[in-house]
């Protein structure tokens, strides 16, 4: 196999669902302006963390 017939991985953008490739600048999103949409969401306090972190959410990520 070579590295020509490898064609990267894609995701849809959390924002607006635009397919976006995983080595794209801007990724997971297809754009800096759904970047700052996203943002956004955040400080309006439309997304929240659904429970407090634990010690082993932590751990879990080592």
């Amino acid at each position: 196999m070579t590295d020509r017939n490898l064609s990267p991985k894609t995701s849809p953008c959390p924002t607006c669902k635009t397919p976006v490739t995983e080595n794209a600048k801007t990724f997971p999103f297809c754009s800096a302006r759904c970047q700052t949409i996203d943002l956004g969401r955040w400080f309006g306090k439309s997304y929240k963390v659904s429970r407090p972190i634990e010690q082993s959410d932590i751990e879990e990520g080592d």
